[in-house]
């Protein structure tokens, strides 16, 4: 186990093999399952102190560890646009060659994405976060902006709430 998983105290309930299959419907209708068996889900595993996470795809086995270092650096209730940034950061450095959304599920937003690598839900209390590493596609944020709510980084165009992803 990697010192970054033991640091983060992340408790795996399950682990599948899957291809693309657990990804939510938007998601899952716009992206071609992965083309090998090594995209792992793992569901409702538990970071520290009342952290919950989801981790739907992690093709690469990186933003469990990712996850867990940000959740225990910053406290998210306390400093939301704080969290937003270092998980931006982190999966960035992570994923250097996708495009990266952290984005606040709570909003009205509809995701159009292709090339999945890392698709993960970070909950504390009524604040849940998705975190997404991708090649390509368009993402619609009908709610609230600011680094409270989301951050991206990668090969984009921004149209106010609408961002179009190059691969």
């Amino acid at each position: 186990m990697s010192k970054h998983l033991k640091r983060a105290a992340l408790t795996l309930v399950g682990a599948v093999a899957v291809t693309g299959l657990l990804l939510p419907a938007t998601a899952q209708a716009a992206t071609a399952p992965a083309p090998s068996a090594t995209v792992a889900a793992q569901q409702a595993g538990t970071i520290g102190t009342g952290w919950k996470t989801e981790i739907i795809v992690d093709a690469m086995g990186q933003i469990g560890g990712i996850i867990g270092n940000v959740l225990n650096d910053i406290r998210m209730e306390k400093d939301r646009p704080a969290f937003v940034h270092r998980q931006l950061d982190d999966t960035m450095k992570a994923y250097p060659n996708h495009n990266v959304m952290i984005i606040n599920d709570n909003l009205n937003y509809s995701l159009d994405i292709q090339g999945v690598v890392a698709n993960a839900r970070v909950t504390q209390g009524s604040a849940t976060y998705r975190v997404l590493a991708f090649k390509s596609g368009t993402i619609v944020n009908r709610g609230d902006g600011g680094w409270s709510n989301w951050g991206f980084g990668g090969w984009f165009d921004r149209n106010g709430g609408s961002v179009t992803f190059r691969g």
